[in-house]
């Protein structure tokens, strides 16, 4: 008899338990999983290749402007050569003036350079975002991962071109 009991109640918790999980299975469902290459969506999204050839014309404008602040502190020491020692000390001071204000310039530019930089890949970065949040929500997404963080995937989980074509429109 204590053994009947005993099964009986194994027999009441196992249906319990069994039944317990019915909803749960029920709500299941298959993830919905995509990646995409995000250093490939950035580099080939046009509005980033702009900023980046507008960066690169600003950086090349300082260095021109840069170079030449380097000519004429070399003119002002080739000047000061030739001079007596009086004029040469002043001339000295005037270079010592010009070096200053290179290390200013060369100082500023670096910094403008960092900025616009970090505002360039900050901008891009979030439109890329929108992209794939918006994506992830209309597509019923579970997750749309980076593809550098994944060792493998089948390349129909690969949402790269979709994305830069978004990007692109």
């Amino acid at each position: 008899m204590k053994k009947s009991l005993i099964v009986t109640c194994a027999a009441v918790t196992m249906c319990s338990i069994a039944f317990s999980m019915i909803p749960c299975m029920a709500e299941a469902k298959e993830l919905k999983v995509g990646y995409v290459d995000l250093r490939r969506s950035f580099h080939e999204y046009e509005k980033a290749q702009t900023l980046d050839a507008e960066l690169n014309e600003f950086a090349e404008s300082t260095q021109s402007k840069r170079e030449t602040m380097v000519e004429n502190i070399t003119k002002l020491r080739d000047e000061s050569e030739l001079l007596s020692e009086p004029a040469r000390q002043q001339k000295q001071q005037e270079m010592n003036a010009r070096i200053q204000e290179l290390q200013e310039f060369d100082r500023d530019s670096r910094q403008i350079i960092l900025e616009r930089k970090d505002n360039l890949f900050r901008e891009v970065i979030d439109d890329i975002q929108k992209i794939v949040t918006d994506k992830g929500t209309k597509g019923g997404y579970d997750y749309i991962l980076d593809s550098r963080n994944i060792m493998y995937a089948a390349d129909k989980y690969d949402l790269t071109q979709e994305v830069i074509d978004e990007l692109n429109k």
